[in-house]
């Protein structure tokens, strides 16, 4: 009994302390630091992680911005401190009997946009092969947009694979916003809300074929990429949907070249490559897409390094969205996928 109450009490103190670390963005009282996450890459698309603050230059609204804070996030350095309890060097203290309780290094929120994908099969199967190598520090935890299926976090693989065997296509969602509120980015925040304390690395793995977000909606997705970012979840995206050069268009008698007819067709297909790709670059994580979806799962089970920069607005907080730009000092045939802007909120966080 004295034993389970040390392992929650443990498990309690860790997640208090990612708490403190994770819950906001400011160095003194009333002072506000914007948090940029930024992976750069190689023209091979390597991840390159052996840069310093002084290589980066970061603007806001087009003026370049002090970095006040710098940091490279790697899998390693967002891993709980111990993998299991008791401690190995405290051992003679312990009892001998019973099964250690293993900390998880790892949760991964599976979150499958089962409104919008089409190749439902195919994804189904994939998940379940990655479900099948789950790592033993890892925790999956399964939720969907139509809110039929859901599972918390656990490393129970048939569980995992049974769960995701039973989404289905074209349900009815259960769950409802307003109208003013995408679906999938509020429940995305739930999620995130969800995993803001948990002591490891947090990850989300969305997979969707992408979804409309319109000009009048546009501070929604920033608000959920700056709620992870304070999180510390990198949301990673895998695109199945299978876009044109256009859009994802399917409408043949829609004029490409009227952009209200374009839009019109974007916002009846639901279907936007583009926010998942700025949810993935805005929070440290990786986009993928193409048709091997057994490989994209499989690339996403090992975490990438980015780099996290700090800056301090110049500017009063007006409400208003605010572009921002990240880039490198030589850039060497680098690229930089960076968070693309924040909103600058009025009211106090």
């Amino acid at each position: 009994m004295r034993r389970a109450l040390l392992v929650v009490f443990v498990l309690v103190s860790l997640s208090e302390a990612a708490a403190q670390m994770d819950s906001g963005e400011t160095f003194k009282a009333g002072v506000t630091v914007i948090q940029v996450p930024v992976t750069v890459r190689d023209r091979d698309g390597n991840v390159v992680s052996n840069l310093g603050k002084d290589e980066f230059q970061l603007f806001d609204n087009g003026k370049r911005q002090e970095i006040v804070s710098f940091s490279v996030e790697t899998p390693a350095s967002q891993a709980a401190p111990g993998r299991s309890l008791p401690d190995p060097s405290a051992a003679a203290a312990q009892p001998t009997t019973g099964t250690p309780v293993e900390i998880p290094a790892r949760f991964v929120a599976y979150f499958f946009d089962d409104l919008s994908i089409s190749d439902l099969t195919r994804v189904r199967q994939a998940a379940a092969q990655q479900f099948d190598a789950l790592k033993p520090g890892d925790r999956a935890a399964i939720f969907t947009t139509s809110c039929h299926i859901e599972l918390a976090f656990t490393n129970d693989r048939q569980k995992l694979q049974e769960t995701v065997a039973r989404m289905l296509l074209k349900q009815s969602p259960l769950c409802r916003v307003s109208r003013s509120q995408t679906l999938q980015i509020e429940l995305l925040k739930a999620v995130v809300k969800k995993m803001s304390t948990l002591p490891a690395r947090r990850d989300i793995v969305f997979v969707s074929s992408g979804f409309f977000v319109g000009p009048d909606r546009s501070n929604e997705e920033a608000e959920l990429i700056d709620s992870a970012v304070r999180s510390k979840v990198s949301i990673n995206t895998i695109d199945v949907g299978g876009f044109s050069q256009g859009g994802g268009g399917g409408n043949s008698s829609v004029d490409p070249l009227d952009p209200a007819a374009s839009m019109i067709q974007r916002s009846a297909n639901m279907t936007n490559p583009e926010v998942l790709i700025e949810m993935a670059h805005g929070t440290g994580g990786t986009y993928l897409q193409g048709n091997d979806y057994a490989l994209s799962f499989r690339k996403l089970a090992t975490p990438e390094s980015h780099y996290v920069l700090g800056f301090i607005p110049n500017g009063r907080a007006d409400g208003r969205f605010h572009q921002l730009k990240v880039k490198l000092e030589n850039p060497h045939k680098l690229s930089v996928e960076a968070r693309s802007g924040y909103v600058a909120s009025k009211s106090p966080e």
